[in-house]
This record gives structure tokens, C-alpha cells and sequence, in this order.
């Protein structure tokens, strides 16, 4: 976790992460041994101290934004998505691996919080490559939490 979580840092100019309610999450039987084995807590506890030492930015959302649940491509919501389905289809047609749309969704939710637009009104913000120009100016540290 030390190595995952210091190259994120240090490649990336921001990271965006979900605020989880893990010590809720572990009260689930089901979940409690797959989610204390990955570490989810530490890990977001080691990316935020090492944000601080790099100078570099976490931006968190909210535990109930519909970030698995949201269509990253036309913003409709599946409100029958349970956690066993790893993958589903819009109505736009779009196909979503639920990880991979969450994470678009958490990418886009953190960054239009950031630059003050309301996740109410959501609208895709344009695709930024933060791991790249970004990266070359002298960005303000921010630290959100």
C-alpha cells in the first residue's frame, strides 16, 4: 500500500476518492473480510498524509453520490443496480464495467465540487488529462476532506 499509495501521489497532480463509510461497511459480514484484507481506510488515510508532503491535491464526494449507479456518458441513473452486478447497459446504449464508471463518475463529481458546480446539476465536465499538463505548471496545494 506504502508503494501504490506514494506513486499515486507522485504521478498525479490530483486524486479523487470516495468518501467511504468503511467502519459501516465492516459491519456487513458478507463485506467485512474482503474490504478490512484490501485496507480501504489506511489506504485513503496514507494517500491523504502524502498528498500533504508532496504538495499535492485530494478531492473527495460524497458517500451517496450515485457514482456506480450514474451513466458516466448521458447522466441517466439505474436505480436497479445491486452490488452483484459488475456490469450494465444505459438506456443511451452505453456499456458500463460499474468500477470503471465509478470511477469516471468520481473523477467528474470531485472536479465540477471543486470548480463550484452542483452535483445536482450534473453535467460531464470536459475530460482533463490530470496526470499531464497539469503536472508541468505550479499547481495551489488543496487538500479537501
Amino acid at each position: 500500500m506504502h508503494k501504490l499509495s506514494t506513486n499515486l501521489i507522485r504521478e498525479n497532480q490530483t486524486v479523487c476518492l470516495e468518501d467511504l463509510n468503511t467502519k459501516g461497511m465492516m459491519k456487513n459480514h458478507c463485506l467485512a473480510q474482503s474490504i478490512g484484507d484490501a485496507g480501504w481506510g489506511m489506504f485513503g488515510s496514507m494517500l491523504q498524509y502524502k498528498a500533504r508532503w508532496y504538495g499535492k491535491n485530494i478531492l473527495t464526494i460524497g458517500k451517496f453520490e450515485p457514482s456506480s449507479k450514474m451513466c458516466s456518458k448521458c447522466g441517466a441513473t439505474n436505480d436497479a443496480l445491486t452490488l452483484k452486478d459488475r456490469s450494465w447497459t444505459c438506456v443511451c446504449g452505453a456499456v458500463h464495467d460499474r468500477d470503471c464508471n465509478a470511477a469516471i463518475n468520481i473523477r467528474d463529481f470531485a472536479l465540477n465540487k471543486y470548480i463550484g458546480t452542483e452535483c445536482s446539476d450534473y453535467k460531464p465536465v470536459e475530460k482533463l488529462a490530470l496526470s499531464g499538463s497539469m503536472k508541468q505548471e505550479t499547481q495551489p496545494s488543496l487538500v479537501v476532506g
